[in-house]
């Protein structure tokens, strides 16, 4: 009794498939005798014969094999299965070799399918080749879809192979007429149908404003149908209001009424820094976005209050601004009888903290207290309150010297703190007796009275130098400046060098002996330049 035929296939990897042909004759459900004939095979291996031959895809045996083993040197011829061809060079037989394995060389190859054909505005993609199994795939350019299949594969077909579907056909992408919107229109015709990439524009009706897209075009999706992309806009009534921003100015974009989508360009006032986007859009929902900006302040508010000063001008015109950016330099001068505390630049700087640098002050300039010991202050006007001044600027008073009353004196204090007339000094006795050397004065006493005028003359041999009348000032000197008496030459004596002739100029032993060390010594310069001279001729004549 003859059993069906079971081939035990495997499949590996990249779709290839072995077999395993031992049970063709068995049942494979009888697994005693599978294993018989399996331990049959392995025995005839290990004994140099060959087991049952291997199982090939491309090729099977001529005759049927009932054999479990093989002896060595047992060929077996094949042909080649459906859908593959031979190589004509190759031999079509599987060998028994001593070792117990069969030994072949691939014979057979698939057999390769014909071109598919160009696929109008489509593409064919191949994976591999045309061989047997193997697959195509089909698809459509942009804006046209896919009508039949998209993949076909290389197949056995009656005595040789071919592919398994028809070529399909990429037809148009067509969209239904754009649809309607209220309160606008589009600028598309009545046709009934819209072709891939057509594109119609809507506009709104006035006073509307347009949310969206105004253009949409008929585009694909999926891969099958024609739509309308984007979505039409939607026509709104829209407005916006001018935004206030605190020390800012719009520079671009005015109002006071905003569209959608209508912009405000912003900046700040000077010394303020903009925080946020300086350009806003009038949005959907009636908002601005992105929010109006702030104007932070980015300097020094206002000028330092410095008492008794007042800024220079600048181009003829007092500083006005509200805000002063920083390393802003502000120079400022004292008033009127006011003068700097300690010496320094006049200025003030804005710094990095928004903050006026440190200033000097300005204080009260001061007059000196009369010396009520010499005179009598018979008035007094008093210009205004001072706090640390006896006399400020602009007071006045009247007075008279203690030895003199007749006269009456009116002096006023100064801006520069000095009295105006300057006031006369009512002690007579001040200047001091000059002391000059070799010299006498024409009126010889202790104390010199103001005004009071002396000559000075020298004694015999002494000349003056300076001038001959000096006078005797209120600040108890002597103008102009003492003068001194210098011993001078003789009128018929020369000043000369010779020895002999400077005994006759000299008063005095001590000053008789210097001269004559110094005339030995210009006697023992000159002998020593003689002598260089006199070498230097006797050289030159070598």
């Amino acid at each position: 009794m003859d059993f069906p035929r079971a081939l035990i296939t495997i499949f590996h990897g990249k779709g290839t498939m072995a077999s395993w042909p031992f049970s063709r004759r068995w049942r494979v459900s009888d697994p005693i005798l599978f294993q018989v004939t399996l331990a049959a095979a392995l025995l005839a291996t290990v004994l140099g014969k060959c087991g049952p031959p291997p199982y090939l895809q491309f090729a099977s045996p001529i005759s049927e094999l009932n054999e479990t083993e093989f002896e060595t040197g047992t060929t077996l011829k094949y042909n080649c299965r459906p859908g593959y061809r031979k190589i004509t060079a190759k031999n079509h037989v599987l060998t028994c070799e001593s070792r117990g394995t069969w030994n072949y060389i691939e014979f057979c190859v698939k057999k390769q399918c014909g071109n598919p054909g160009e696929l109008l505005n489509g593409q064919v993609k191949v994976k591999t080749d045309y061989s047997l199994g193997s697959q195509i795939e089909f698809s459509c350019s942009e804006g046209y879809v896919l009508v039949g299949p998209t993949t076909s594969y290389c197949e056995i077909q009656e005595k040789g192979v071919g592919w398994s579907e028809y070529l399909p056909r990429c037809m148009i992408v067509k969209c239904e007429p754009p649809p309607a919107i209220s309160n606008g229109k589009h600028n598309g015709g009545d046709e009934d149908f819209y072709t891939y990439g057509s594109s119609v524009t809507y506009s709104c009706d006035p006073d509307f404003s347009m949310l969206g897209k105004a253009s949409i075009s008929c585009s694909v999706e999926n891969e099958t149908i024609g739509v309308w992309s984007p979505s039409p806009p939607i026509c709104k009534k829209i407005n916006c209001l001018q935004p206030v921003v605190k020390n800012g100015k719009i520079t671009s974009g005015f109002g006071p009424i905003y569209a959608y989508k209508e912009s405000i360009l912003f900046g700040c006032d000077k010394g303020f820094r903009l925080k946020g986007s300086n350009l806003i859009h009038c949005e959907a929902d009636s908002n601005w976005s992105p929010p109006p900006p702030i104007c932070e302040l980015h300097g020094c508010a206002g000028l330092p209050n410095i008492p008794h000063a007042t800024w220079r001008r600048y181009s003829y015109s007092l500083p006005t601004e509200e805000v002063y950016g920083v390393d802003t330099v502000m120079s400022y001068y004292c008033l009127s009888g006011y003068r700097p505390k300690t010496s320094g630049s006049l200025t003030v700087t804005c710094q990095e903290d928004f903050k006026w640098s440190s200033y000097i002050e300005c204080v009260e300039v001061c007059c000196p207290v009369p010396d009520v010991d010499h005179i009598s202050i018979t008035y007094r006007k008093k210009n205004q309150s001072a706090n640390h001044c006896t006399y400020y600027s602009g007071d006045k008073i009247s007075y008279t010297c203690n030895n003199n009353e007749k006269v009456r004196y009116v002096s006023s204090c100064s801006e520069q703190g000095t009295w105006r007339p300057r006031m006369p000094v009512c002690d007579r006795a001040q200047c001091l007796k000059p002391v000059i050397d070799h010299g006498k004065l024409s009126v010889d006493q202790d104390k010199y009275t103001e005004s009071e005028i002396i000559t000075v003359q020298c004694d015999s041999g002494y000349g003056l130098v300076g001038p001959q009348n000096i006078t005797c000032i209120e600040d108890r000197t002597w103008h102009p400046q003492v003068p001194k008496c210098e011993w001078e030459y003789p009128e018929d004596c020369e000043q000369v060098h010779e020895g002999k002739k400077l005994m006759q100029c000299l008063p005095n032993p001590e000053e008789i002996k210097l001269a004559l060390e110094l005339y030995k010594l210009s006697l023992e310069i000159k002998l020593l330049k003689r002598q260089i001279d006199e070498k230097a001729d006797l050289e030159s004549s070598v």
